[in-house]
């Protein structure tokens, strides 16, 4: 019970999403452009127990878990398999998203109306995760902001969230195939 429950939450942290501008733009003003990066693993942390995470999340792990307990009770091992498998693969996520470079762009979608209040503190004219390579390469002469803590504070997330947020970022993440091997 307890591993389908990590494994739904992991599922429930791919639900947010912020994009990058498909190409530099170009800047007229002769000031240098400014693009915010930050750590997808801290986002995926400060999401975990956030209100945005209970209203979403949490609920559809609430369901998942009732669907499991009464799956259960009523015998239908077919359907305890398949919620078991799911949660499996929720928990993959998560561990990818949180230990990992995963996109958390799923997770970023709950705070899509903050981004551009974020990125204008920042000044900034793009936000993108600082492992997305494909999206650092189009900002190449940009220079990078770290947003990691503005977009982390949008969740307003438990102390312990904020403290684990602030730690990961400390630490190098694993790799992906690292994180898909992790146990629950």
């Amino acid at each position: 019970m307890k591993a389908i429950e990590i494994i739904i939450s992991a599922a429930c942290l791919s639900l947010c999403a912020a994009s990058a501008l498909a190409q530099e733009p170009a800047n007229s003003s002769g000031a240098k452009l400014r693009v915010g990066v930050y750590d997808s693993r801290a986002i995926a942390v400060a999401f975990g127990r956030s209100e945005a995470w209970q209203a979403t999340a949490g609920k559809q792990l609430a369901a998942m878990r009732a669907e499991y307990n009464a799956a259960k009770a009523a015998g239908n091992q077919k359907r305890v398999a398949e919620l078991e498998a799911q949660g499996k693969a929720q928990q993959t996520l998560l561990h990818k998203q949180g230990f990992s470079t995963a996109p958390v762009d799923d997770i970023l979608k709950n705070i899509q109306d903050k981004i551009p209040e974020i990125a204008k503190a920042a000044g900034v004219s793009a936000i993108v995760s600082k492992w997305d390579k494909d999206a650092l390469a189009k900002y190449q002469s940009a220079e990078l902001v770290d947003v990691t803590m503005p977009l982390v504070n949008a969740f307003h997330p438990i102390e312990r969230q904020l403290q684990f947020a602030i730690d990961i970022q400390k630490q190098a993440p694993i790799s992906l195939e690292e994180a898909e091997k992790m146990e629950n």
